[in-house]
């Protein structure tokens, strides 16, 4: 997924970061493939609100 497109999309990306957040700490290596997907789908989520629901 390289953006997010509509709200399921969005719903979605935000279920998977909760579920990454357990896993990943700051001990976990940046090469890691759940940090990677969780530095990923954060930024996809962060762009994705602030576009869509920013306040202002």
């Amino acid at each position: 997924m390289t953006t997010i497109e509509n709200n399921e999309q969005y719903e979605r990306a935000v279920a998977r970061v909760e579920q990454l957040l357990p896993l990943v700490d700051e001990t976990t290596p940046r090469t890691d493939s759940n940090s990677i997907e969780l530095e990923r789908l954060s930024g996809l989520v962060a762009d994705y609100s602030e576009e869509h629901f920013s306040i202002g």
